[in-house]
């Protein structure tokens, strides 16, 4: 079986807590504007970590509007957080239902499905998230179905959804990333290198692209670039798994 180095990559996914981009739609309720005001309270309470307060003025929001989608979407990704999944998928389930536009939802409710290892639904919800031509995260939700997919593993459309991506977006360095080790597993070096200089041209070095390149250098036979990547591997990530790898020789 293909190794597949995004299941090293750390999983970021940029609209796990965004509500720009596309407005989801407006519906009348008794208090919309203060519900609004309570969301976006909840959401900054949230991203401080104050999970109690935040649950309460999204409980009052909803109070105050219970068709808000951008509310349930926020305390749907609350409720991930605080590992109440059931609750959570609820009310991802209730924003798109009354916002099937709502491209940061589904996005969100995405990266949600990946988490429960659902990744054939997961794709799917990013693919409804990218539809929307006002979307303004599209390149991130291709990329996330890319990440996913590999996760199965299938590479044929993990592949494609990278390519798609940097289409969109030429700096999506998880894009780069993987399709640089889906070229070195299908033994084409010369271009899984040239993926990983795209790479170092818009991202910092991580432990996994460092023995990605290690590993690149070490089959095209570049055994000074070999050992100067190793010494960076080792020198910023000395405790990391990826260094420990290298020790045993495991490269």
């Amino acid at each position: 079986m293909i190794r597949v180095l995004i299941l090293g990559v750390t999983f970021l996914f940029l609209g796990a807590c965004q509500q720009g981009g596309t407005r989801p739609q407006q519906h009348i309720a008794p208090d919309p504007k203060a519900a609004e005001i309570n969301m976006r309270l909840g959401l900054n309470y949230m991203q401080r970590g104050d999970y109690a307060v935040a649950l309460e003025k999204l409980e009052k929001s909803l109070k105050q509007d219970p068709n808000l989608p951008s509310t349930h979407n926020t305390i749907a990704l609350l409720y991930q957080r605080l590992g109440m999944l059931d609750t959570a998928e609820k009310h991802f389930k209730e924003s798109i239902s009354r916002a099937p536009n709502y491209s940061e939802a589904h996005n969100n409710y995405g990266v949600f499905l990946c988490q429960q290892k659902q990744y054939d639904e997961s794709e799917k919800q990013f693919l409804l998230a990218i539809k929307n031509p006002l979307y303004n995260s599209a390149a991130q939700a291709i990329e996330n179905a890319g990440l996913c997919v590999s996760r199965i593993p299938d590479l044929v459309r993990a592949e494609a959804h990278f390519h798609k991506a940097l289409q969109i977006n030429p700096n999506m360095a998880k894009s780069l990333l993987n399709l640089a080790d889906i070229s070195y597993q299908q033994h084409d070096y010369t271009q899984a290198k040239s993926y990983m200089k795209r790479y170092q041209s818009v991202s910092l070095w991580s432990p996994q692209a460092l023995l990605i390149m290690i590993k690149i250098e070490k089959k095209l036979g570049e055994k000074n670039e070999v050992a100067s990547h190793l010494l960076l591997l080792k020198g910023k990530f000395p405790d990391s798994d990826q260094a420990q790898q290298v020790r045993r020789g495991e490269y």
